[in-house]
C-alpha cells in the first residue's frame, strides 16, 4: 500500500510537469515490473527523481526487471543508478541477482505510515491555510526556493495546488507564504509531499503544523491512511523531518534500502 501510493504520487508529479518541462528536464517515468522508474536527466543526482522503486510488490522481482531498471536509469546520464527495495523483497534470490549485477548496499529511507484523523497538537506561530489557484504561484515559489531548485520549476510546483488528486497548504507570516506542504490521495490512501520552508522561517513549527492539518484533512477527504518517507537517521546525519513524523503519530513500517550501481 505505502509503496503503491508513493509510486502513484511520483507518476502524477511527472504528469503535472507537462510535455515542455518534461523535455527541458529530461523527465520521464515508466512502469517496470509493477513498480515505477523515474529519471531526470537535467539533474540525475537528485535521488527523488532518478530511481526505480516499488519493485516486488505487484509482481516478483527478477533479473529481467532489474535489467530493465538499469537500462531505464542509464538514460538519465548519471554516474550512480538507484534501485530501492523494501525488506520483504530482498529474498536470497533477489540479493544474488543484485550482487551478480554489481549493485552495492547504500543508505536507507524510512517508510512511515499512520491512520488519517486527529493528530497531536503542535506549537506554531504561523497561520496555516489551504491554498488554491489564487496563491498557487506563491506556494510553488516557496517549495522550489525552500528545496533550492531552479526557479523555472516554480510553475510545476504551483500546479500541485489545483491538480486532480492533490491539495496544498501554506504557512503564512502575515500575507506572505513562508512554508508549504502538499497532499496526494488515491484509492483511500494519501501521501505527504512537497514540504518546504524558507530559510528565514525555519524552526518555528511550520512543518509540524502543516503535517497535522494534512493528516486530519486526509480523513475528511476520504483517506484511511497517510504515508510518507524520509531519509533514515544516523548518528552522523540526524533528520529533523523523521522526528516530526514520529511526533505526528507516524510509525516506521520499514527502512527501504538504496541499492547502488556505479557506472
Amino acid at each position: 500500500m505505502a509503496e503503491l501510493v508513493e509510486s502513484a504520487t511520483v507518476e502524477s508529479l511527472v504528469e503535472i510537469a507537462g510535455p515542455e518541462l518534461q523535455k527541458q528536464l529530461g523527465l520521464a517515468s515508466r512502469r517496470i515490473g509493477g513498480g515505477l522508474g523515474v529519471r531526470m536527466s537535467a539533474s540525475p543526482g537528485v535521488p527523488y527523481f532518478t530511481r526505480v522503486f516499488a519493485l516486488g510488490i505487484a509482481a516478483p522481482c527478477d533479473g529481467k526487471i532489474l535489467d530493465e531498471s538499469v537500462e531505464f536509469l542509464r538514460e538519465a546520464g548519471g554516474s550512480v543508478l538507484v534501485v530501492q527495495l523494501a525488506p520483504q523483497v530482498e529474498t536470497p534470490i533477489v540479493l544474488d541477482l543484485l550482487t551478480e549485477r554489481g549493485f552495492l548496499r547504500g543508505g536507507t529511507w524510512s517508510k512511515m505510515m499512520r491512520q488519517a484523523g486527529p493528530a497531536p497538537d503542535v506549537v506554531c506561530d504561523l497561520r496555516i491555510e489551504r491554498v488554491g489557484i489564487e496563491r498557487s504561484m506563491d506556494l510553488g515559489r516557496v517549495e522550489i526556493l525552500g528545496m533550492e531548485m531552479p526557479k523555472f520549476m516554480i510553475p510545476w510546483a504551483a500546479a500541485q495546488a489545483t491538480h486532480p488528486g492533490w491539495a496544498a497548504w501554506g504557512a503564512f507570516d502575515g500575507a506572505e507564504i513562508v512554508a508549504c506542504g502538499m497532499l496526494f490521495l488515491k484509492n483511500g490512501v494519501s501521501q505527504l509531499s512537497g514540504a518546504a520552508t524558507l530559510p528565514s522561517h525555519r524552526g518555528r513549527g511550520a512543518q509540524s503544523a502543516l503535517m497535522k492539518v494534512r493528516i486530519e484533512e486526509a480523513a475528511r477527504l476520504g483517506a484511511e491512511w497517510v504515508c510518507s518517507e524520509t531519509g533514515s537517521e544516523t548518528p552522523e546525519n540526524p533528520n529533523p523531518s523523521l522526528h516530526n513524523m514520529y511526533r505526528a503519530g507516524f510509525d516506521l513500517l520499514y527502512e527501504r534500502r538504496n541499492w547502488l550501481l556505479r557506472l
